[in-house]
């Protein structure tokens, strides 16, 4: 296990993976559908900028999840809803980087197989998908359960329990799905992230 200031400022890289990741988006733009992506792919070369920009986020996600893990394991080992969300974390990470490496394999079969790059960027998007799913169901199995047992700040871990929650229902919802990724679980992160900062404090 982590020591506290250390769990603490892993926790504070979630935020930064967001940042990163969202820098890579904005170099790739929006695409209306997958065959528009594909056909800039095909096009432009600034995705061999994507890859290895996506590898520095997947290397900061890491530093995130051994965090989560660490700070999980000190609130309780023995509480088995804890016990998941310190699963949750580690299964994120590994289907985040499957989305990672599919991508940036997608986005280079792109000029010479279509199909390839086609299906290949669906499963980084929804590795991705799934990613941000688990890791949301965790915040609201760890908030909810620091909450219960007064680990922490109160009104802290019945937010973070209040918005992972919300954010996992949003994710399966047509109409909000948009708003779970581009807006609550970016807070779940910032909350996450002040709680880190409470603990390197400490």
């Amino acid at each position: 296990m982590l020591s506290s200031k250390a769990t603490g400022w892993s926790l504070t890289m979630g935020f930064v993976t967001l940042v990163i990741l969202m820098g890579a988006s904005m170099i790739e733009g929006n695409h209306e559908t997958r065959a528009e992506q594909v056909a800039w792919l095909a096009a432009n070369k600034d995705w061999q900028w994507l890859f290895p920009i996506e590898m520095v986020g997947g290397l900061t996600m890491l530093i995130f999840t051994a965090g989560m893990i660490s700070w999980i394991r000190s609130i309780d080992e023995s509480n088995p809803a804890l016990t998941y969300a310190s699963y949750l974390p580690l299964l994120a990470l590994v289907v985040s980087w499957v989305g990672f490496i599919s991508g940036g394999s997608g986005a280079q079969a792109a000029e010479k197989n279509a199909d390839a790059a086609y299906a290949l960027l669906q499963l980084s998007s929804m590795s991705g998908f799934l990613g941000v799913a688990m890791m949301m169901l965790s915040f609201f199995l760890v908030g909810t359960t620091a909450y219960l047992k007064k680990s922490g700040t109160p009104a802290l871990m019945g937010l973070l329990g209040l918005v992972g929650i919300v954010g996992v229902v949003g994710c399966f919802i047509p109409a909000v799905g948009f708003l779970a990724f581009m807006v609550i679980f970016p807070l779940n992160l910032i909350l996450v992230a002040i709680i880190g900062i409470q603990k390197v404090r400490a």
